[in-house]
């Protein structure tokens, strides 16, 4: 009975220890609610709906105008626009202005009525997997739908039993061409997010790290002192790490050539998003620093958003797939605009001028974490050099 009651009494203390170190509270409860909200946002839907698509109809008849309402009618697909001339592919295509471009021949109607066999292609966006797999599927089934419809119809009017259209061919061809890793290549298509996530945590945490070190070492004080201004403080902080993430990004070009990875078509545009997503991951980490006052909460409560932020990135679930909630917190985070634009620049051979939502993003980022570490730096000091 003794032995019960001391271990009553000893689990008792471990819940009260628990419920008294904060530290441990937001890991083991805060970490896994805050998982299930952000999971529960982005994924909401559980399915990709209405991804945009664009049309381009060349015959301008009944038939071809059947086609466009079937694909409009796929839970799948959303036709976004439909043009009577012939498109630049790589406009249309770009920063998921449309998954899909459908071109429909001229003399498509009479063609089938003829038994010409016409072909209907497809260019889809292959950028992102995901949502290319679900766009191909959708357009395949459309086409397949209509196929059937028309052939049936054929048999009908012969008087032949509709299983015998089974037998037939096909009356127009569909064909699917996958544009930007047409390959399917999930090396090339994931290397870009996971580089992103790893360079955002390392740079907010080492940034973190370098103010609280200076807490918990009590020489905060003397670099107020010494630095006379909390504009050169700032710049003391980061230009050191400012400096070594050029070598990093010596580093991470070398992995591209040890696992034969491509490289950005344009690469002084990848070199600026780069530079600004550092910069702005930089004072984000610098915000982070001076709000925990130990190295330990900084880097715990970094770490615990680092997965959170992945997954509201973007990258493989399109925004408007997920909840509002997800993208405004996506929206806090420089790996959003940064993984985005940077995908862009690399297999579709972008420019700054394809990704200029995202940099703009960036740069607002950039000077709202900016001023937020100024503002509370300046207070910091000021209270610090209050005391003594």
């Amino acid at each position: 009975m003794n032995r019960f009651k001391r271990f009553l009494s000893l689990t008792g203390r471990e819940f009260r220890l628990f419920k008294n170190n904060p530290i441990m509270v937001m890991l083991f409860i805060g970490g896994p609610v805050l998982y299930g909200i952000i999971f529960g946002a982005m994924y909401q839907k559980g399915k990709f709906t209405d991804l945009p698509v664009m049309v381009v109809d060349k015959d301008n008849s009944p038939m071809s105008a059947r086609f466009i309402d079937m694909l409009d009618d796929m839970d799948v697909l959303k036709v976004v626009a439909v043009r009577h001339e012939s498109i630049e592919m790589r406009t249309v295509l770009m920063n998921d202005k449309a998954m899909a471009a459908v071109i429909i021949p001229e003399g498509f109607e009479a063609d089938i009525l003829q038994n010409r066999h016409p072909e209907i292609n497809a260019y889809v966006n292959n950028a992102n997997l995901m949502t290319s797999s679900y766009v191909s599927r959708a357009l395949l089934t459309a086409g397949g739908t209509l196929n059937a419809g028309i052939t049936i119809g054929a048999m009908e009017k012969k008087g032949l039993p509709a299983a015998v259209a089974s037998n037939q061919y096909e009356a127009f061809h569909s064909n699917i061409f996958r544009l930007y890793n047409p390959a399917s290549n999930y090396m090339i298509y994931s290397w870009p997010s996971y580089l992103a996530i790893i360079l955002q945590t390392v740079t907010m945490v080492v940034m973190a790290l370098s103010f609280t070190s200076e807490y918990e070492a009590g020489t905060f004080k003397e670099l107020c002192q010494q630095s006379k201004s909390v504009s050169m403080m700032m710049a003391i902080k980061a230009i050191p790490y400012w400096i070594i993430s050029i070598g990093l990004a010596g580093i991470l070009a070398c992995f591209y050539v040890f696992f034969r990875e491509p490289f950005p078509k344009h690469i002084g545009d990848a070199a600026l998003i780069f530079m600004l997503f550092i910069a702005s991951a930089t004072f984000m980490g610098m915000v982070s620093s001076i709000i925990f006052k130990t190295q330990l909460r900084a880097v715990q409560f970094l770490m615990v958003l680092s997965m959170t932020v992945y997954i509201v990135s973007g990258y493989s679930w399109p925004f408007d797939q997920t909840g509002w909630a997800a993208r405004l917190f996506a929206y806090i985070f420089p790996m959003m605009p940064f993984v985005n634009g940077y995908r862009i620049l690399l297999l579709q051979s972008g420019t700054l001028g394809d990704i200029t939502d995202y940099t703009t993003i960036q740069c607002i980022q950039l000077a709202v974490y900016l001023l937020l570490a100024f503002l509370l730096l300046k207070v910091k000091t000021w209270k610090e050099m209050k005391t003594s």
